[in-house]
């Protein structure tokens, strides 16, 4: 099956959301104010110690609470119910049902979410990969977490993306890869999402 660029994009945002949401898991409830303020400021979040993050990310009226997040990533697999093999969107849509809308069942059907999707055919794994590299790189340079290995993994993405005819991803991800900083990481995010509309 060609993938379209349509659904490259839907695969690529699934990758972000859920890898988003995973790494939120792992860190809740946070306990540390110092820790729970830093991660606040780094993402925008109206928070001010660690109980009041706790309270916004279970607040489903918020943005960046588990449930909207959660919500994101359900749109996008309805989206993709065509491309996804009829296996996969089953499972996927198993575990969704079972998540609901408690953050704690959300928690735990993540990883197993994750691990679905990582054995679909390797082009939807190639965008799904680039999405969760992404939102790593994201969530390292916000957190000023050491991003070495995620740019190694990225490199080797867009090895892959430039054989499949990507190939003015270059100039961006040089720049990016040269210094990692946020400014050169929303260029590069950019040109990727450039590249989905014009090969629509």
């Amino acid at each position: 099956m060609i993938l379209l660029s349509t659904n490259a994009q839907q695969i690529f945002w699934l990758g972000r959301y859920l890898t988003r949401i995973e790494y939120l898991c792992q860190q809740f409830p946070f306990m540390d104010d110092q820790k729970a303020v830093s991660y606040a400021h780094a993402f925008c979040l109206p928070a001010f110690d660690a109980s009041s993050l706790n309270e916004l990310v279970l607040d489903p009226e918020q943005p960046y609470s588990f449930i909207q997040q959660f919500q994101f990533a359900k749109d996008n697999v309805q989206e993709l119910r065509g491309i996804l093999s009829a296996k996969t969107y089953a499972e996927l849509n198993q575990y969704i049902r079972n998540a609901s809308t408690s953050s704690t069942c959300i928690c735990d059907v993540i990883a197993d979410c994750r691990e679905v999707l990582e054995a679909e055919p390797e082009e939807t794994f190639l965008f799904y990969s680039l999405g969760q590299t992404l939102e790593q790189l994201d969530r390292q340079l916000r957190l000023k977490q050491d991003q070495t290995q995620t740019l190694e993994q990225i490199s080797a993405l867009i090895e892959v993306l430039e054989q499949m005819g990507w190939d003015s991803l270059d100039t961006a991800w040089q720049q990016l890869k040269t210094q990692p900083d946020q400014i050169n990481f929303y260029n590069f995010s950019d040109q990727i999402q450039y590249l989905f509309e014009v090969n629509a």
